[in-house]
């Protein structure tokens, strides 16, 4: 009994020194966290900015205008045979280069040849009868010569007279008729040779061959059966409105991108140019000559044509992505010595989407930001890099 009064005080000390440590340890944390909350909080110092400069430079700012157009060929040809038959010989093939009056095709020629051979024949008898009338023209002349001496001197009548006279205009007829059927018969003759030459096709221009549309046992007709392209020479036909024309004169060097070969410009000139609009259009033509040393430009490439529409000379002018927009102002960055940017804002001219004109606002032999502008903090230093 004694000892169970004895470990009651015991307990209670125990307890009231774990609720004393307790306390005094949630007092100590809560005490650390003010402190820490009241310590300034360490800020990192953020990296400058990294941008590209350039001095602004007084140059040269251009504006193309684009026209489109398919490459042609100088000269082409559209065959179309002037006689219709069965073709019997084709010489040649798609993409053959052939020179002038090559023989292309053939068409049979027996109902042309027969045709020939009886105009011929006619042409032979004509002139026959030429020659049997000509002998009879000069022995009537003969006739008549004689009985005129004889009629002057009295030696006959003039009944006699008048008779071989009638005689001689006969003959003299006569001639003239059969060479009038002379004439008539070389006309039909020359047509029937002529038709018969029809029937070999020959080559109107030199060039290449782009289509033959014959063959060997096929009918020749009225259309186009072989076309012939001289692509030693290239040119544009396009048109340019009034407010390009006025800048355009022939001579003028223009640029030509065919996009499908390469991205860079292939050279080209104005070689005709109308003084007036083409018929039922605004637009006014122009022809382009294409130069092309490499040989890669064929006819019927498509192209675009860049023409000059303005120019400006001895302008400030930098690149178009170096000016931002900032409250509807055109804003530019300048550096200093200490590479410490200023915001300048400018007044934008001619633009041709890669270089911009400044008209004012900005001075040639400043350094201008031209990437990492937006980034920018006025009056903080920024890192050039190269």
């Amino acid at each position: 009994m004694e000892n169970q009064q004895m470990e009651t005080p015991k307990k209670k000390t125990g307890t009231k020194i774990f609720i004393v440590v307790v306390i005094v340890a949630v007092l100590a944390l809560l005490g650390f966290r003010i402190w820490e909350s009241l310590q300034p909080v360490p800020v990192e110092e953020e990296p400058p900015v990294n941008v590209r400069v350039a001095t602004v430079e007084l140059g040269s700012l251009s504006v193309t205008s684009p026209l489109n157009g398919r490459i042609a060929a100088e000269n082409e040809a559209m065959v179309i045979p002037m006689a219709s038959g069965e073709v019997t010989a084709v010489h040649v093939a798609l993409g053959d280069y052939v020179e002038k009056d090559a023989v292309l095709f053939e068409i049979d020629p027996t109902q042309m040849q027969s045709t020939y051979n009886q105009a011929a024949a006619g042409l032979s008898q004509a002139q026959a009868g030429v020659s049997q009338a000509k002998l009879a023209r000069d022995n009537a002349k003969r006739d008549y010569e004689r009985m005129a001496d004889l009629y002057a001197a009295g030696a006959i009548s003039l009944q006699q007279y008048q008779q071989i006279e009638l005689q001689y205009k006969a003959a003299e007829e006569s001639l003239a008729s059969a060479n009038a059927a002379v004439s008539m018969a070389a006309a039909s003759a020359s047509a029937a040779g002529e038709a018969l030459g029809y029937c070999t096709v020959t080559a109107p221009i030199s060039g290449y061959i782009t289509t033959v549309n014959v063959s060997e046992g096929s009918m020749a007709g009225q259309s186009v059966a072989v076309a012939i392209a001289d692509t030693s020479s290239l040119k544009i036909n396009t048109s340019v409105s009034e407010y390009l024309v006025g800048n355009l004169s022939i001579g003028d060097d223009v640029d030509i991108y065919v996009k499908s070969l390469s991205s860079e410009p292939f050279a080209g000139k104005v070689t005709a140019l109308s003084p007036a609009p083409g018929a039922g259009t605004l637009t006014y033509p122009m022809t382009i000559e294409v130069t092309d040393k490499s040989g890669k430009v064929k006819a019927g490439m498509f192209a675009e044509v860049h023409i000059v529409s303005d120019t400006r000379e001895n302008v400030v002018c930098i690149p178009s992505d170096a000016v931002f927009i900032k409250g509807e102002r055109s804003i530019v960055a300048v550096l200093d010595d200490q590479n410490v940017p200023t915001l300048k804002t400018v007044e934008t001219g001619l633009d041709n989407g890669e270089f911009v004109e400044i008209i004012s606002g900005l001075n040639a032999g400043e350094t201008l930001v031209i990437t990492g502008q937006q980034y920018v903090t006025e009056g903080t230093p920024v890192n050039v890099v190269e």
